[in-house]
């Protein structure tokens, strides 16, 4: 299966105490834009992802904010354009878990009237090497031959790592998790973040069940 999606985020502009204080790996302000880079093993280009903060608010606990995410394929052209909800409450950010599903499947699938139920995973303020995070799901049905479920289990902090992509050096936190995508059949595959602080998503591996690299995705501008 192709490079998983890396979304969210790579965010550097702080908008306040208020928005600091939620969560130190996601700083939002509106109009910050960045773009992931999907590769595969090769590191041949497979597509990218456009995202820019269109609107937030304070709440009592954090903040809620709307993300405008552009997916484009290995042709460069346009597959999925949406607006999507991300929210961090009492220091827990919630990513949104349509960046599990490729980019090939969402332009197969787009006029199929389809619909997406997720289990979100979260990302809390402090992370440290050990510790163990919630698990994730999302499930796309609609007008279409077959449901796809990915769900995200076993995920771990597993400690820190320095980053180089094209949009700079980052010191970050590994984060690897188990992934099961089940089609036609079920496909065993593993994954591994790296997060920084004031950044959010520097890059996403993707492994297959024998551990070799499949395709990876990489922050290359903010």
């Amino acid at each position: 299966m192709k490079t998983l999606f890396a979304f969210l985020l790579s965010l550097v502009v702080v908008v306040g105490s208020s928005f600091a204080q939620c969560n130190p790996y996601y700083i939002m302000k509106v109009g910050s834009k960045w773009e992931m880079t999907n590769y595969n093993a090769k590191g041949k280009f497979q597509g990218k992802q456009l995202n820019e903060v269109k609107a937030m608010e304070t709440t009592g606990t954090g903040w809620s904010t709307t993300l405008g995410m552009k997916l484009y394929d290995k042709k460069n052209e346009m597959v999925y354009d949406k607006d999507i909800d991300m929210a961090c409450d009492n220091g827990t950010v919630v990513l949104d878990m349509t960046r599990m599903i490729s980019e090939e499947q969402m332009q197969a699938y787009k006029d199929m009237n389809m619909k997406i139920d997720m289990d979100n995973i979260e990302i809390p303020e402090k992370l440290e090497a050990g510790m163990v995070l919630n698990d994730g799901s999302v499930t796309i049905s609609g007008d279409m031959p077959m449901n796809i479920t990915v769900n995200i289990t076993d995920r771990k902090v597993e400690g820190k790592e320095t980053i180089t992509t094209p949009a700079g050096t980052f010191e970050c936190f590994k984060i690897t998790y188990s992934v099961s995508t089940k089609m036609v059949m079920n496909i065993k595959s593993t994954g591994a973040d790296f997060i920084a602080q004031g950044v959010g998503m520097v890059r996403n591996e993707t492994y297959n069940k024998s551990g070799k690299l499949t395709g990876y995705s990489e922050l290359t501008s903010r």
